[in-house]
């Protein structure tokens, strides 16, 4: 098994050494240029490194999570599946191990201008430079168990940033906490981090997120205590920022085209004041640029491990789950035994999560990760007014105001088990054959 890195410096390495890894030296714009050439890379399968972000003092890196393959193969998984993978090491948590010190206390700054860090504005409508990549992290005052997650961050001045914090997170629930105990709400914000704990981070789990990262490593995340508040970071990260959040303070927030294509509405928002940074020598700035392939596999891959336990739970057929290449699309694979077992299978994903608006079951012949193959077994196995159906009267999630989520549209798109030969696929004798071998001569 492939030695997983224990930094984001050592994943950049094996990229590099993979052909995963682009680098641009010329000078770019962090406006007109960089977020657009983080969307050419997406479309390429890969990660992006720029070196020279024009008013940052540091070299950007985007699209870390560039496709599905490179993960696998970064974390040695190729032949099981990520998703399979992820799932296998969800219930074994290892707890952090808190150390002296680490990389990310190399450097530390007490005066405080966030204008170093090359922050980019991703959208033609956005209301500013937004931090996408940082985790925010807290501390329960009751139990001591930290929070980590993902928040947008809105850079707001030199030590202020925008957080945009919805009341169904954990960190609000801190928050809350924090405040009827008239204790301040301290989070450090960490930016530069392997996958692992930036899957972790985006994982829905009641354990702590870095012991979910510990179960993925297998071996405990190392964390260190922040300089000026009570919260412990991962000591491998390239930057830290400590802060607290404003309890009386609330200013507009927003725009930013979120994962969904769309701005959000703007709102009033508290403010994260920074008051110490930490970090690496010559440290790496980590973005994700929002509504894009890199941000969906950081949200899906955690969610496919779930839903997949879920319908196999109900269906013990069910081989494999996509949440790709868009959250709300989910494509199930089964090895179906009796009929009816594809759409409890449906109906056990949309129950797991509910940011799922359609969900399609196909048979184990269909590639359900190519949408062409998927959408040909829709168009060729379904008989319309049977196998589709509208699920009403559903849970949607806290970013749906108009209840375009609250209905699900469930179909089965697997061919009829008594009529299992006429519904054998047409195949070339060896559809893999090398044509630039023979092209070659």
């Amino acid at each position: 098994m492939t030695s997983i890195d224990k930094d984001l410096r050592g994943y950049l390495k094996r990229a590099e050494a993979g052909g995963a890894l682009l680098t641009v030296d010329k000078p770019v714009d962090p406006y007109t240029e960089a977020p657009a050439l983080l969307r050419a890379s997406v479309k390429r399968g890969k990660a992006l490194m720029l070196r020279n972000v024009s008013g940052g003092t540091m070299p950007l890196v985007g699209n870390s999570l560039a496709s599905r393959k490179w993960i696998e193969t970064a974390l040695g998984c190729d032949g099981q599946g990520v998703i399979d993978w992820i799932g296998a090491r969800l219930g074994n948590a290892i707890a952090p191990a808190v150390v002296p010190s680490g990389p990310v206390k190399e450097v530390i700054e007490n005066e405080v201008d966030l204008a170093r860090l090359p922050i980019l504005t991703f959208h033609a409508e956005d209301g500013g430079p937004y931090i996408t990549a940082g985790i925010g992290i807290s501390k329960d005052p009751e139990t001591g168990r930290q929070n980590a997650g993902f928040y947008s961050l809105q850079l707001k001045g030199p030590d202020r940033l925008g957080l945009r914090m919805l009341a169904s997170t954990h960190g609000h629930e801190i928050f809350q906490k924090r405040l009827k105990a008239g204790l301040p709400t301290e989070m450090a914000i960490a930016i530069g981090l392997h996958p692992i704990e930036m899957l972790a981070a985006s994982a829905s789990t009641l354990d702590d997120e870095f012991a979910l990262a510990g179960g993925l490593r297998g071996a405990p995340v190392e964390l260190v205590k922040c300089e000026t508040i009570d919260v412990e970071v991962p000591a491998h990260a390239e930057i830290v920022l400590e802060g607290t959040i404003l309890p009386d303070v609330k200013e507009p927030e927003g725009p930013i085209g979120d994962w969904l294509g769309y701005y959000p509405l703007v709102e009033e928002r508290h403010v994260l004041k920074i008051e110490r940074i930490t970090h690496r020598k010559d440290p790496i700035y980590q973005t994700v640029l929002a509504g894009s392939g890199d941000e969906n596999i950081l949200l899906s891959l955690p969610r496919a491990a779930d839903v997949l336990r879920a319908a196999r739970k109900a269906v013990s057929g069910v081989k494999d789950v996509s949440l790709d290449p868009f959250l709300p699309v989910c494509i199930l694979q089964l090895d179906k035994r009796f009929e009816g077992e594809p759409m409890n299978a449906i109906l056990a994903a949309f129950g797991e999560v509910t940011f799922i608006k359609v969900c399609i079951a196909v048979d184990s012949d269909v590639d359900l990760h190519n949408m062409n193959d998927v959408m040909w077994a829709v168009v060729t196995r379904t008989k319309l007014d049977h196998d589709l159906q509208v699920i009403g009267n559903a849970m949607g999630f806290s970013r749906d105001p108009f209840g375009h989520y609250t209905a699900k549209l469930a179909i089965d798109a697997t061919h009829p088990l008594e009529h299992a030969e006429s519904y054998r696929r047409a195949r070339v004798v060896d559809p893999e054959i090398d044509l630039d071998a023979y092209l070659a001569g």
